[in-house]
Order: structure tokens, then sequence, then C-alpha cells
């Protein structure tokens, strides 16, 4: 019984199959019996060409250049219906050739096979001038020839010769100016179609397709640099919201770009925009623009030997108290930091009144918004970070973190200061213990500070004896650390808690610095790399680490702590940073905000 059942199932589905087949196959006739006999084909010389073009009573097939087509081999590929043409036969396919097309829906249709080969030139001299064929660039609409940078374009005699048509308004040999450009046009073989080209003798540089430089919400680059894959990344001296910019591109001499790039609202922070470009060699080349960066010269620069009075690990850390640049200078006489006007010039040291560091000087220091400055020397010293209300003022106790006052079992030795706000409003200021993973943050309301931190436990150990944790941008929760430590290194964004949200890893850094500029965010640091200080600026508004400048410091030195700090402040839609590094130097930018 169960033998019968699966027989009669395998002859039910048997019979399923052959009821669709059949149906399909007869759908099938009954559709093409409707379509039109049409060209879809023509074999020139044994190679297949597609129509690219099909209408009512003619159809073009484009072959290329300088094909010989009087005595050309065809084949002709018709579907749904037969030509009266014998295929595989030597015809004269310079003009037009008559055809019948009698279709399979009984229909007749008449028609005309034009197999276009452009002009192509094969000759071009210019009188007294040797010019190699590599400077010669054919394309469909354009001649441009690149001639020496010494040669005179304004009599210039030129004989050149096409095959598959003839040159219409051209005279060979006749001296002609061609400073600026000039046309031509050639008749076809076909003596029907007409081919016009711009005609450009240049001596500017001239070949495959490349973008020379890009304007970008109104300013344009300082210069372009292009990759050997193709990722043109503009450098452009201002600071924007990159996220939505309209951009113009000029290209290459004698190039043409894709109709289709609008450069309309671009987002160019995601690094992925596309635009294909045909240079005058004839060839289109894809280009990806990448991220912007922002380029920008030094308001000044002094490689560390330039610092006098700096020892060999000064320079822990910087900071702006506007209109002056502060640097650790443990090791002067003071022993208090120095502090610089903004062409460079070293004016003085900080005030020694009132300090009590009989044997380290101060090494860790940072600035609120209004140019408070505080600072610390090493824990063997008085616990205390002390408080400069601007770079001229007497020092003063502002909080001690002496083991009694803060809980701890032992008096901590601080690794790195950092503030946000203003000391005599609302701050928050963040000193992490020195090779330990406990982080302190005091709060200032009203002017008034609470004198017992909050202690947090930093996510990674254990970071070495210099390394710094920022409180995010006002408006904002959360941190970022700046860190050293074994076996790890970079930045880590920390939430309001100091739990890990992302991190950067592999940079050696102890210090750096976030700002909010509109609606986006940026951190700066240093990276100490190869004996040299390496300065950086990213874009962190979306989660990611987008980085928008990067230059090296030209000194190198020895950095036994491996400290490199950087500070950020906006003034006058200007970005005022700057970078120092041990061993190599300290440098300042003012960055334009547009």
């Amino acid at each position: 019984m169960k033998k019968l059942i699966n027989l009669i199932f395998s002859i039910m589905c048997i019979t399923a199959l052959f009821t669709v087949t059949f149906s399909s196959c007869s759908d099938d006739d009954e559709n093409r019996a409707y379509e039109s006999v049409q060209i879809v084909g023509v074999k020139v010389n044994n190679e297949l060409y597609t129509p690219s073009s099909v209408s009512a009573t003619e159809t073009t097939v484009l072959i290329p250049a300088g094909v010989d087509l009087s005595k050309a081999k065809l084949q002709l590929l018709v579907i749904n219906g037969t030509a009266n043409f014998i295929n595989d036969q030597e015809y004269d396919a310079r003009k037009p050739l008559d055809l019948t097309l009698n279709g399979f829906d009984g229909t007749t249709v008449q028609t005309k096979l034009r197999i276009q080969s452009p002009p192509k030139l094969v000759s071009f001299i210019i009188e007294g001038m040797t010019v190699p064929n590599s400077d010669i660039h054919t394309g469909e609409e354009s001649l441009i020839v690149q001639v020496p940078e010494e040669a005179d374009l304004t009599a210039l005699k030129v004989t050149m010769e096409y095959i598959n048509g003839t040159i219409m308004d051209f005279q060979n040999g006749v001296a002609l100016d061609y400073t600026n450009p000039r046309s031509f046009k050639i008749k076809g073989v076909d003596e029907e179609t007409i081919y016009t080209y711009e005609f450009i003798i240049t001596t500017e540089k001239v070949g495959p397709a490349s973008i020379k430089a890009m304007t970008i919400n109104g300013i344009e680059t300082d210069y372009v640099l292009t990759d050997d894959k193709n990722v043109a990344v503009p450098y452009i001296p201002a600071l924007m919201d990159f996220t939505s910019v309209n951009v113009e591109l000029t290209a290459g001499f004698g190039n043409k770009i894709d109709e289709s790039f609008t450069g309309q609202g671009l987002n160019l922070m995601n690094g992925n925009n596309k635009v294909s470009i045909k240079g005058s060699n004839g060839v289109t080349t894809e280009f990806t623009i990448g991220i912007p960066q922002i380029s920008a010269e030094p308001t000044f620069k002094k490689n560390y030997t330039e610092l006098v009075g700096f020892g060999s690990d000064n320079l822990i850390c910087t900071a702006i108290s506007d209109p002056y640049i502060v640097a650790s200078n443990h090791s002067s006489s003071s022993k208090t930091p120095a502090y610089f006007d903004y062409t460079g010039n070293k004016i003085d040291n900080l005030s020694a009144v009132g300090l009590s560091i009989a044997t380290h000087g101060i090494r860790i220091l940072a600035t609120d918004d209004k140019g408070n400055i505080l600072g610390a020397a090493l824990g063997t010293d008085k616990p205390v970070i002390y408080r400069w209300s601007n770079v001229t003022a007497k020092a003063t106790e502002f909080i001690s973190f002496d083991k009694s006052v803060i809980g701890e079992t032992a008096t901590p030795r601080l690794a790195g200061i950092s503030i946000i706000g203003d000391l005599d409003g609302d701050a928050t200021i963040v000193a992490p213990k020195a090779q330990s993973v406990d982080v302190f943050v005091w709060k200032v309301i009203g002017g008034v500070l609470n004198p017992v931190p909050q202690k947090y436990t930093f996510p990674v150990a254990t970071p070495s004896f210099y390394w710094t944790v920022n409180p995010m941008p006002i408006g904002m929760s959360g941190y970022m650390g700046f860190y050293t430590a074994k076996g790890a290194n970079g930045l880590i964004w920390l939430n309001s808690t100091m739990g890990e949200v992302s991190r950067m890893s592999g940079l050696i850094t102890t210090g750096g610095d976030m700002v909010k500029i509109e609606n986006r965010v940026y951190v700066a640091y240093t990276v100490y790399a190869d004996s040299k200080g390496i300065m950086r600026i990213c874009d962190i508004t979306d989660g990611k680490y987008n980085q928008i400048f990067n230059y090296t410091m030209e000194a190198s030195g020895a950095n036994g702590n491996s400290t490199a700090s950087a500070c950020l402040m906006v003034k006058n839609n200007e970005l005022y940073a700057v970078f120092g590094c041990t061993g190599s130097g300290l440098y300042f930018y003012r960055i334009a905000c547009k």
C-alpha cells in the first residue's frame, strides 16, 4: 500500500512538472511572436560590436577610430526575423547600408546600417619642433598637445593628417596663434557625420585625469594630494563642519568632470565621495574624495633646543592662558612654568611666591576657560595644587591632595591635571594618580571648591608616571583619557563613571584637549613617535576618531618620560592650538573657523 501511494505521488509530481514546462514554453513562443525584428550585433572583421543607437529607420554601430571600412568583412546578427544580407562577405561600409528586415510576425522593415569608425590622427608635426607621441593626446572631442615650457605659442605652423575623415576648416602649414584654444571639424567617411574637436597646444602638463584643487564652501584648498589608489585628499586652510558642504573641483588641464557629479551637500567626513574624470589621454579615472585635512603653518615653532632654560625632561604639559602660552619648566631657577606670547617670545616664568616646592618644581599644569592656571609638583613636595589667576599673579594653595583630606591611606603623586569650565564659576578638575588606576575629580560650584574629590577607577592598568583624563566639553558627559601604560597606550573615551566607550590604541601620548565648535567636537593631542612629536586633531562628533590635522615636529630628541601634550581654545572665529613634546619642541597654530 505504501509503495502504491509513493508511485501515485511521483506520477502527480511529474505531471505537474510537464504542465509547467509546456505552459512556460507556450508563453515564451506567444511573447516572441509579437516582438519586432531587429539587429542586435554586427561582427566587423571578426570583432563583435553591439548597436550604440537604434531607431525605426537606422541602426548605428560604433567601432574604434581609424578602421578601414572600404573592405570590411561583416556578419549581421538578427533576432525575431531575417535580413536580405549575406554574411562573411566584404562590404564597402563607409556609407550606410540599405537593409530589408523580415520579421517572424510578418512585418517588413526598411532600415539602414551605419557603421561608424571615427577619424584617427596618424601624423602631427609642428614646424621647427620635435613633439613625441606621448605628448599628443587625442580624445573623442579634443586634440591636446603638450610642448616645452619655453615654446612660443603665438605663431606655430602645424601639419596634421587624419584617416577616416577629411579636415574641413583647418589649413596645414599656416602660422596660427595657439595662446588660446582653437577648434576644427572633420567630415567622416560617411560624408554625413561632422566631428568637432577642441584643439589646444599648451606648455602646461597634460595627460591622465587629475584633481588640481577643490573649493569647499567657498574656501579654496592650498593643495590636493592623490595617492596610488586615486584617493584625493583636500588640504584646506580652514576648519568647518565637513559633513554638509558644497565642493567645486578644478581638474587637470584638458580634463572633463563627469556631469553627474554636482558636489552639492556632500558629507566629506565619510571619505567615500566618488567622481569620474576623463583625462586628456581619453582615459576615465574614478577618484575618491578623502577626509579633508587642515592646511596650516605654525604661528610660531620652537625646537626643543631653542627653549632656553628647559632641561632634558621639561615641557611635560602645555596650556593657553590668553594671551599667553604656558609650558611646564620645572628645571628653571624659579621651578615654575614659563610663558610665551603668541609670537613665540619667552616672557618670563610664573611667580614662585606662595609655593612650597623645596625639592621638585611644578611639573603638571592646566588652564581653565578664563586663563586661570593650576599646577602641582611631585608628591614628595607639599601635596598641593596651586593656582595662579593669570601669568603675573602670585601662587595660592587651591587644592590639597594630602591623604588626610582626600581619604587615602597614602598621599598620591599626581600624573596630570585637566579643567573644564571657570574656576570662578562652575568647573570640573580631574587629576589621575601616577602609576595607578585611581582618578580624582573635584567640583567647583559658584566659585566654591568641594575639597573632597570623587574617586573613579581608570579601565586600563597600569598607567605611567604622566597621563591625564580630561572632562568632555561643557554640555557633554564623560571623559577622554590620554595614557601610556605597560602594553597599552592611546586615547580612551570614557562615560561619566570612567567606563570605557571606545579607544584608539598604539599612540604614546600623555595629554590632550577637547573643544566644541558649533555642533562638532574636536580632540587634539601630541604623539611621541620616532623621537619626534606628531601633532593631531580629530573630529570625534560621530563617535569616530576622524583625523583632520596631522603634522610632525621638525626636531627629534630624547624623551625619557614619553611626555607629549596639547591644548585648544576658540577665540574670534579661530581655533588656537598649542602642541608640546619633550625633546622635540613647542608649536602654536591659529586656524580659521568657518
